[in-house]
């Protein structure tokens, strides 16, 4: 019995040690927990019932919207407030202080971010453009014209403006239109374009391919190759009928003398004496006028001026800029041959002859001296202005020796 009741006693206490939840379930809860239990219990039933009026409240009525809302929003552009919205309202509170300790940018500092100037954007290709949103453009690429087309004159026009706005050479205009034109472009005048550099020639006579591109020293084949002459398939031998309208690409014809002209008659072998005309027919011409020769010292035409431009074979002058008005004198003594308007783009324009010289003054706001007077050296004969082909004010000045335009810094300091 003894053995037997050690046994069982030892097989409980086993049980005891591996098992302990009987004897915890025996054991009552303190106070404290049961009062945690109870809190939490009516908690979860408060937030159950308010989770379940939420879900049970009837939605608040839609504000009417009028039958043209929709229309009006898609035809009427969007209208910013006149002043910014308060924080508070569009975001609350919490919100506006989390702005508020943002970083902003001073009325100040705004300002002069927005006077910076549009800077230029370089692009991998190589071009350069400056973005205007206010003002968004294809951007189209420059293509060769390949057609003979017609420019209509307009008042200002010279052989020189047209041929840069056309990207040609004057002396292809020249050789693709009557040679009367060099001198009397007037508005509404028609005149031939060419594509590129070269000539346009209307066959008068029938003559071959060959013909043609000798009188322009070319090669027969330019002229057959060129598509819009429409000549695939011909050879040099290939006969143009007249009234043909053919393009000589790079073709050159006789040499052009663009200075307006100068007609003498008598004289003596150094250019003084008979008489002399500049550009007969234009509207300020003085027609023959004495020649007696120059007399006096060389004087500069104008003082207080600005050097802008020099001689060369496309400008056969000096550029003096200043005022409009400024006094523009005689650079040598002689007769007045010329007063008045030139259609060469020089504008109000006056010529001096002094023997086998000639001095030009073009661009000129006013004219003080008459046909055949004879002014001394320093003597004002006009008003610098910007009449004619100029961009601005200034005096025009040509030196000729027997009409042949040479550098007037060669005869003075400027």
């Amino acid at each position: 019995m003894s053995e037997d009741f050690d046994r069982q006693n030892t097989h409980t206490d086993h049980l005891a040690d591996t098992n302990p939840m009987p004897a915890l379930r025996e054991l009552p809860l303190p106070l404290w927990r049961r009062l945690v239990g109870l809190i939490s219990l009516l908690a979860a039933g408060a937030l159950t019932v308010a989770s379940a009026a939420i879900l049970i409240m009837p939605a608040s009525a839609p504000t009417p919207v009028p039958a043209n809302a929709t229309q009006a929003a898609a035809t009427e552009p969007t209208t910013l407030p006149a002043t910014p919205i308060p924080v508070e309202v569009m975001a609350g509170a919490a919100t506006a202080e989390i702005v508020a300790a943002a970083p902003t940018l001073s009325p100040e500092q705004i300002a002069a971010l927005l006077a910076q100037p549009v800077t230029p954007v370089a692009v991998e290709s190589g071009f350069t453009f400056i973005r205007d949103t206010s003002d968004p453009f294809t951007i189209i690429p420059d293509r060769p014209r390949r057609e003979i087309t017609e420019y209509a004159v307009v008042a200002g026009d010279t052989m020189f403006t047209i041929a840069e706005r056309f990207g040609l050479k004057p002396e292809s205009l020249a050789w693709s239109n009557p040679r009367s034109i060099i001198g009397g472009l007037r508005p509404g005048m028609s005149i031939t374009i060419p594509p590129t550099d070269g000539a346009v020639e209307q066959i008068s006579n029938d003559r071959t391919i060959a013909d043609l591109a000798e009188g322009y020293s070319v090669d027969p084949l330019v002229i057959i190759d060129w598509e819009s002459n429409g000549l695939q398939g011909a050879t040099p031998d290939t006969v143009l009928l007249s009234g043909m309208n053919i393009f000589v690409p790079g073709g050159q014809a006789e040499q052009i003398n663009w200075a307006p002209r100068v007609e003498r008659s008598g004289g003596d072998a150094s250019g003084a004496g008979g008489t002399i005309a500049f550009e007969l027919g234009d509207p300020g011409s003085c027609g023959p006028q004495p020649n007696p020769g120059g007399f006096g010292g060389w004087t500069r035409p104008l003082s207080g001026y600005s050097f802008t431009r020099g001689f060369a074979s496309w400008h056969p002058g000096v550029d003096l800029a200043a005022p409009v008005g400024t006094p523009v004198t005689a650079a040598l003594g002689g007769n007045v041959i010329f007063r008045g308007w030139n259609s060469y783009g020089y504008g109000y324009l006056i010529v001096l002859a002094h023997g086998p010289i000639t001095t030009v003054y073009g661009h000129l706001s006013e004219i003080y001296v008459s046909c055949g007077q004879s002014v001394a050296p320093g003597t004002v004969i006009g008003g610098v202005g910007s009449t004619g082909n100029s961009s601005g004010p200034h005096l025009h000045f040509e030196v000729r020796f027997n009409d042949i335009e040479t550098d007037p810094t060669t005869i003075m300091p400027f």
